[in-house]
């Protein structure tokens, strides 16, 4: 009986037919139709893929770990935990709901985004990012004072963490001669609220602008004569930041989904979005945001789209022709991994789709590196993980 020496392995093909699985000439070669247990190197040979223990009887779900500080962070049961991964034992954070978690490093703390809203760890204490907006506060006529006759309008914010929430509604007065205003404020139940900051216009002016810092436990303020104005209110018109999947951050602002749109937070101030332009919108269910130097890549239910540009008041909207991506599926892939690319050591986006793996790179072009070799893939979602130089999907 002859034998025959297997040739060069060159991987997985389940496109083409039996006959052309094997190549000959002067330098042979063999795709196969499958591969359980098995690697392939870059020289053509297999070798067995290394085993994996199971470390914990928890069911963990979306495990991360700081590229920062190298703490690891998972959700389990309605709990957002720390993960120490040489025991495997969980410290629980905050309540984050039964949904998935999602992670990034902000301004040198994780921040996560889940079902309850948006967070922080600073590495003792899980607290919210955003804060809610207050009420406006409610003006009443003060007699016996000496404010200048006229109209005023007054506003509130809340300040806490270091940060200055969203402006209340306006509270507008018409003050007549020897009058005044006793200015009641709103109640607040968020134990990070530290202070108060009261806002107020000239009489008949339009700006806001700061008049009092006050603790939080101020219940009222009287305002008998015209103070000094400061600074403008700068957080006018917005809102609390919107949590939802696939937390990223890009070009100074935080970036979720909410179905088919995509929210974005106001430049350096994470915790404020505003309602009314800091969105767009898709014609299809988001399955994947990735955002690269030149834009944000786009899963659809069938398709993919690059979003092109810097500034997010001029983006373009590109449509690519590419397979249905897999739910969850994608994550950054250095270009120096990729031999196909020449990108000049960017970064790019990387996710599975019916036919293998997809790139994209950072100036928005589409690299389909298996798709003449792998078809068929489905899947309900996926989680991709990188092994040395190799990425593992884990497909549900």
């Amino acid at each position: 009986m002859p034998v025959k020496k297997i040739p060069t392995l060159m991987g997985m093909n389940n496109i083409k037919e039996d006959a052309a699985l094997e190549i000959g000439g002067k330098n042979p070669a063999l795709f196969v139709r499958d591969a359980v247990n098995i690697n392939f190197t870059e020289s053509g040979r297999a070798e067995l893929a290394q085993a994996m223990q199971l470390q914990s009887n928890q069911a963990l779900r979306c495990l991360w770990q700081s590229p920062l500080h190298k703490d690891c962070f998972a959700a389990l049961g309605n709990m957002w935990v720390k993960v120490n991964v040489d025991t495997w034992e969980t410290e629980p954070l905050i309540e984050c709901g039964d949904g998935d978690i999602f992670h990034i490093v902000l301004n040198s703390v994780v921040c996560m985004a889940c079902d309850e809203g948006l967070f922080i760890y600073d590495g003792s204490v899980a607290k919210r990012l955003t804060i809610d907006t207050p009420a406006k506060p409610i003006g009443r006529i003060a007699h016996n004072y000496s404010l200048v006759e006229g109209d005023y309008s007054f506003a509130i914010s809340w300040m806490g963490n270091g940060v200055e929430s969203a402006l209340s509604e306006i509270e507008k007065v018409k003050i007549e001669k020897n009058g005044g205003v006793h200015l009641q404020l709103p109640l607040c139940l968020d134990n990070n609220v530290s202070q108060v900051r009261v806002y107020m216009t000239e009489p008949g002016g339009g700006e806001l602008r700061q008049v009092f810092e006050l603790p939080i436990e101020t219940m009222s303020v009287d305002v008998t004569t015209l103070p000094e104005l400061g600074r403008a209110a700068e957080f006018q018109f917005l809102s609390p930041m919107k949590s939802g999947n696939f937390l990223r951050l890009w070009r100074g602002r935080l970036w979720t989904v909410r179905s088919n749109v995509l929210y974005f937070s106001e430049a350096m101030a994470h915790h404020l979005t505003d309602e009314r332009y800091n969105f767009i919108q898709f014609p299809q269910r988001i399955r994947f945001i990735e955002p690269v130097d030149g834009g944000i890549w786009v899963g659809q239910a069938d398709h993919v789209v690059f979003v092109r540009g810097q500034d997010v008041r001029n983006m373009a909207i590109e449509h690519k022709a590419s397979r249905a991506p897999v739910y969850a599926s994608s994550h950054l892939l250095h270009s120096d991994v990729v031999k196909e690319l020449s990108q000049g050591g960017s970064w790019c986006a990387v996710w599975l789709a019916e036919n293998g793996f997809v790139v994209g790179t950072a100036e928005g072009q589409l690299v389909e590196l298996q798709s003449e070799a792998i078809q068929g893939i489905t899947a309900q979602s996926c989680q991709l993980v990188g092994f040395g130089d190799r990425l593992v999907a884990v497909v549900n």
